[in-house]
């Protein structure tokens, strides 16, 4: 087992990719600190499944937008293991809006959970790293949308971006300390409530899976190996990289329909 007795976060671990990380994690041997912040229900199914699995499994209800409740998190979870070894930066939120008509509220809410909260978790769980000289492993989970906006979602891209340069911050703050920062950018993806009903709309997602070169959308599980890489020591020269996992979206510019016919150019 890869993380055999490790200890992880992970931030909003009571569905979607989070909840698949954490128990993707205790099939590699970690003990799991579920997060939440609604869903307690199934936060505790989260943790069953993990305890199923022979690990521990520690609920805790955390805002993560908000320094007193992180800092109570974490404080919780060092009290009852000691040592936070691997923290997944997994929670997020994002509403279909247009910047001209965005409230102040909603914008706040949004980079509030998304990039606010990314700070907080990292910025509490680095310093006691550091302090405990833990070589940890520190994974922001990021979007393709940090590169490449979707439209009627400003805030949701900003937030991203500004992920993806916050992990390079850390990186190069907590490198000398021997913690690893890395981030993932994940595409589309299904089994996840982030993105409300989208994936109910069959025109979206006949043009994502065209735009796609593997030809489909992921699944949460595939989430799970890019996450385990990062937090072990197979990554042990990476750092400050943002592994984009969404089965080729990014790289290409247009879908099928316009790429050129055989013979012609």
């Amino acid at each position: 087992m890869r993380l055999q007795d490790k200890v992880a976060l992970i931030t909003g671990s009571s569905s979607g990719i989070g909840k698949e990380l954490a128990i993707g994690f205790a099939e590699e041997g970690a003990d799991i600190i579920v997060n939440y912040n609604r869903r307690e229900k199934e936060a505790q199914e989260t943790a069953s499944s993990v305890r199923a699995l022979g690990r521990e499994a520690l609920v805790i209800k955390a805002d993560v937008s908000t320094k007193a409740e992180v800092e109570s998190m974490v404080d919780e979870a060092w009290r009852r293991f000691g040592r936070i070894d691997i923290l997944v930066n997994n929670s997020g939120i994002t509403t279909e809006c247009s910047l001209l008509s965005l409230s102040e509220e909603k914008w706040d809410l949004i980079i509030g959970v998304n990039l606010k909260g990314t700070f907080l978790c990292d910025s509490a769980v680095g310093r006691r790293m550091v302090r405990d000289k833990i070589k940890g492993h520190i994974i922001n989970i990021s979007s393709v949308n940090a590169v490449e906006v979707e439209v009627n979602r400003g805030p949701y891209n900003t937030s991203k971006g500004g992920v993806n340069l916050l992990t390079k911050s850390f990186a190069a703050e907590l490198g000398r300390y021997g913690i690893h920062v890395n981030g993932i950018a994940f595409g589309s993806i299904s089994g996840t409530n982030i993105a409300g009903e989208f994936f109910d709309n069959g025109g979206i997602i006949e043009k994502i899976m065209d735009k796609t070169p593997l030809g489909y959308i992921g699944t949460t599980s595939e989430c799970i190996g890019p996450a385990v890489f990062l937090a072990t020591d197979e990554s042990s020269y990476v750092q400050g990289e943002i592994i984009v996992v969404d089965g080729g979206l990014s790289i290409q510019k247009y879908g099928d329909d316009l790429r050129d016919q055989e013979g012609e150019r």
